[in-house]
């Protein structure tokens, strides 16, 4: 059975088929996806279920992904730990705290499952958001380096950024 995780306002748990309306409503807004820099725009559902069959079978501490869902809207965006730590949230939920409880939430699984693992995550220079939420969890400038972001077609200076343990515990999330 996969792991479910669930903060004050939200759930985390495997993402599946019958998210893939909820993931091309999110990640299909250019909103968004000028954000991600794999995500191509348009995104269509063949892509999502494409994407969903790439995550790993169960998930588990520095190889997860979670749908976040917000009980009675149901699936609102992604946080994910593959390599780096990832997410998008659908423009509606924006500024709302949700991706930084959603991403503190599996900070904390991670972390209690794998130890003091240093945890990689990043940005667009231009995602002040997203480097807020990163800077809020603990996470510290490691470099710069331009990455080509598909649904742009040009290449965006990326910002990387590196969280240690101690330093979540010290963020106080």
């Amino acid at each position: 059975m996969s792991p479910v995780i669930e903060t004050s306002r939200l759930i985390l748990r495997q993402p599946a088929a019958e998210d893939v309306a909820s993931i091309v409503a999110g990640v299909g807004s250019y909103s968004v996806a000028h954000y991600l820099t794999v995500v191509p725009h348009p995104y269509d559902a063949a892509m999502a279920t494409d994407w969903l069959a790439t995550l790993p079978a169960a998930p588990t501490p520095g190889n997860a992904a979670f749908a976040i869902e917000l009980p009675g809207k149901g699936m609102i965006g992604c946080v994910t730990l593959i390599d780096k730590l990832g997410y998008w949230i659908a423009q509606p939920f924006w500024g709302q705290g949700f991706v930084t409880e959603a991403a503190a939430a599996l900070l904390h699984w991670h972390f209690a499952g794998i130890g003091d693992r240093t945890v990689r995550s990043g940005a667009h220079r231009d995602n002040r958001a997203s480097l807020a939420v990163q800077k809020k969890l603990g996470f510290a400038e490691t470099g710069r380096e331009m990455r080509f972001v598909v649904s742009q077609q040009r290449e965006i200076e990326h910002i990387w950024t590196d969280l240690t343990y101690a330093a979540f515990k010290a963020s106080g999330r």
